[in-house]
C-alpha cells in the first residue's frame, strides 16, 4: 500500500474574525515539503509559500471545501487531499459549561487551556477576547489563575488510567532557591548521586525530572544538587532545597483499578463534566516511523468508556500532537543514538499517531461523542519551537538559528495551541 504524503483532517474549525493558518509542514509528511509545488484551492482565503490563511468575516459562516494538490516540477500530480473549513460565528452557551483539560508536559504550565479560556471569556488582550464571562468553568487540581486542569510532564495515557506515579517509573520534583533554566534546557540530562535524570518541566522555584537510563529504584536517593551531563544551554549545578515524587493519578479509583471521573469531581467539589479536551502524547512513542499504537488502545478506551459511563452526555475532544523540531531540537535533546534521534522517523510517527487518533474517534462506539482536533496543521513548527544562535562552524563568527528542544514549544507555540483550543471551543459552544 502506497504511503500517504498528505494528511488533512476531515475538518478544521474556524472562527469569524480569527486568523486561521494551515501550515504545509503540518500536512505534508516530508522532510522537505517545499520540494513539491503545493497547489491549494478554496472559495476563501489565500495560499502563501509556507501556509494557507483565511480570516472569515461576518458573512462567511458555513462550510468551505479546501483541496491540496502536490505536483512535481513537470506538472505531474503526486498526491491530492481535501478537507472542510467549518466557519462559525461565536455565540455564548446558554448555560455554564464545565470543562476538563488533560495533558502531559505540553499542558503542565496551563498556558494553552488558559489562552483558550481567556479568548472566550475575557475582553481585551491580543487577540481580543469575546467577553463571554461566566460561561466556562475549567476544572482541575492544577491551577493557572482562575482555571484548573490536569497536566503532568512525562505522563502518557496509562498514567491517567493506572496509579503508577510513585514507582520505578515515577518522576521527581525538586525545589530550588533560584535557577536560570528555560525552555532551551528542557530534556537536558542531569546527574545526582550517580543516577541520571532528564529535565521535564520548569517552574520558577521548582523543577521536574523524569528518570534517565538505568534509574529504576523505587525511591532513589537524591543528593543536594544536580550536575549537568548533556544538553541544554545552562550548565550550572542546581542546588536542591527539597524533593518529592510525583503525585498519583488524580482520576484513580482503587476499587475499580482505573479512572473514575464521577468520584474525581465529587472528591474535589467539581460540578459534573460537560467536555474533556485531551492533548496526549509524545511520551511512549517507542519507535520512529511507527504505525502501531495498539499499546495505547486499552488506556485511551478506558478513559473514553469511563467518561461516557460517568457522564452520559459528555463530549470528548482528542487534540493531536504537533511535529517535533525539524532544525536541531531533536539533536539537542537526544544526540545521535536511540529511537528519538531519528528526526524524520519521529515526524512520521507524529503523522501516523494523529491519523490513528482521528480514526479512533470515527469508530462506531466513539463517533457520537468524540472528535479529533488536528493541531499539527495549525502549529508553526518552523518558528514556534525553541532555538538559539550558534556559529555556523568553528572557524566563523556568522551565526544561524538551531533548535534547542525537540518537542516543547516556545511561549508563542503554547499560545498557538491555545488558539486551536479556542477554535474548537467556539465550534463546540455553538451547539450549547
Amino acid at each position: 500500500m502506497k504511503e500517504k504524503l498528505l494528511y488533512l483532517a476531515k475538518r478544521y474549525d474556524l472562527v469569524v474574525g480569527d486568523k486561521f493558518e494551515l501550515f504545509y509542514r503540518g500536512i505534508i509528511r516530508s522532510m522537505n515539503p517545499y520540494k513539491y509545488y503545493i497547489y491549494v484551492t478554496c472559495p476563501k482565503g489565500r495560499p502563501y509559500p509556507r501556509y494557507f490563511t483565511y480570516t472569515p468575516d461576518e458573512t462567511d459562516e458555513g462550510d468551505y471545501p479546501l483541496k491540496v494538490v502536490l505536483y512535481d516540477d513537470f506538472g505531474n500530480i503526486i498526491e491530492e487531499a481535501s478537507t472542510v473549513l467549518h466557519v462559525v460565528k461565536p455565540l455564548p452557551p446558554k448555560r455554564k459549561i464545565n470543562i476538563l483539560c488533560i495533558g502531559d508536559s505540553i499542558t503542565f504550565n496551563g498556558v494553552w487551556p488558559y489562552e483558550g479560556y481567556r479568548r472566550f471569556t475575557k475582553i481585551g488582550g491580543e487577540p481580543a477576547g469575546l467577553g463571554f464571562e461566566d460561561k466556562l468553568n475549567l476544572v482541575g487540581t492544577c491551577k493557572k489563575d482562575e482555571i484548573g486542569y490536569e497536566g503532568y510532564g512525562g505522563w502518557q495515557w496509562r498514567h491517567f488510567v493506572k496509579n503508577e506515579a510513585v514507582s520505578t517509573t515515577s518522576s521527581v520534583w525538586v525545589e530550588v532557591e533560584e535557577h536560570n533554566l528555560d525552555e532551551n534546557d528542557q530534556h537536558s540530562t542531569w546527574k545526582s548521586e550517580n543516577l541520571q535524570w532528564i529535565l521535564e518541566s520548569i517552574e520558577d522555584k521548582k523543577l521536574k525530572f523524569k528518570r534517565g537510563p538505568g534509574n529504576y529504584s523505587c525511591l532513589p536517593n537524591i543528593g543536594t544538587y544536580f550536575e549537568n551531563v548533556d544538553g541544554g544551554i545552562h550548565k550550572e549545578n542546581i542546588n536542591i532545597t527539597k524533593y518529592y515524587f510525583e503525585k498519583g493519578n488524580p482520576f484513580y479509583d482503587d476499587e475499580i483499578d482505573g479512572p473514575n471521573f464521577k468520584k474525581y469531581c465529587k472528591d474535589n467539589n467539581f460540578e459534573d463534566l460537560d467536555y474533556i479536551y485531551i492533548l496526549l502524547t509524545w511520551n511512549g512513542q517507542y519507535q520512529p516511523y511507527n504505525k502501531d499504537f495498539s499499546h495505547f488502545d486499552p488506556f485511551i478506551k478506558a478513559i473514553l468508556d469511563r467518561a461516557k459511563e460517568d457522564f452520559p452526555n459528555i463530549k470528548v475532544r482528542l487534540i493531536g500532537i504537533q511535529s517535533p523540531s525539524v532544525n536541531g531540537g531533536i539533536a539537542a535533546n537526544y544526540g545521535a543514538s536511540g529511537l528519538y534521534s531519528d528526526v524524520f522517523g519521529e515526524v512520521s510517527t507524529a503523522y501516523n499517531y494523529n491519523e490513528y487518533l482521528e480514526n479512533l474517534c470515527e469508530q462506531v462506539e466513539y463517533k457520537t461523542y468524540c472528535r479529533y482536533i488536528d493541531m499539527k496543521a495549525q502549529f508553526d513548527v518552523e518558528y514556534n519551537m525553541p532555538s538559539a544562535d550558534f556559529k555556523v562552524n568553528a572557524r566563523s563568527n556568522i551565526t544561524e538559528k538551531l533548535g534547542t528542544n525537540g518537542v516543547h514549544p516556545t511561549m508563542d507555540g503554547y499560545l498557538q495551541i491555545g488558539d486551536v483550543f479556542y477554535r474548537a471551543l467556539v465550534a463546540d459552544m455553538k451547539n450549547e
